[in-house]
């Protein structure tokens, strides 16, 4: 039985990779893979740059040598419409966006993502915290 849109599941993806820079553009095909293939690809763009700044910075920020992982997940609402980012990972230190000088060749992370966000935030969980960030568009 097919379901409507209203009980549509809202989780596009739920992975866990590996705490590893390699990570990252494994995380940003799945991102970009999952909302083409549910026909939200004009959220690609953003959504694969958010991704990308989001879990190299879990790979930075938590210990672990590789050994941790970190979780990625994407949903999707309907009304009005948006897409969910989250990066999860085993530290319970929240982000800490930078007021970075020019020229300088880090630090812009969370100002890309809040650039491109409607909102984005963080909240603590069981065993560390997980990032948002959530880009919508006009109904």
């Amino acid at each position: 039985m097919a379901r409507t849109a209203a009980q549509a599941d809202p989780q596009l993806i739920s992975l866990a990779l590996p705490g590893t820079p390699e990570s990252v553009p494994v995380a940003r095909w799945h991102v970009r893979a999952a909302l083409g293939l549910h026909g939200l690809g004009e959220y690609a763009d953003d959504a694969e740059i958010i991704t990308s700044e989001l879990v190299t910075n879990a790979v930075q920020h938590v210990p672990g040598n590789g050994s941790t992982t970190i979780g990625i997940a994407l949903t999707h609402a309907g009304s009005p419409p948006a897409v969910t980012v989250a990066v999860s990972d085993s530290s319970r230190h929240g982000p800490v966006r930078h007021d970075t000088p020019p020229g300088s060749e880090q630090g812009r992370g969370l100002q890309i993502v809040q650039a491109l966000s409607a909102r984005w935030g963080w909240r603590q969980e069981d065993g560390g915290k997980t990032v948002f960030a959530v880009l919508a568009r006009e109904a």
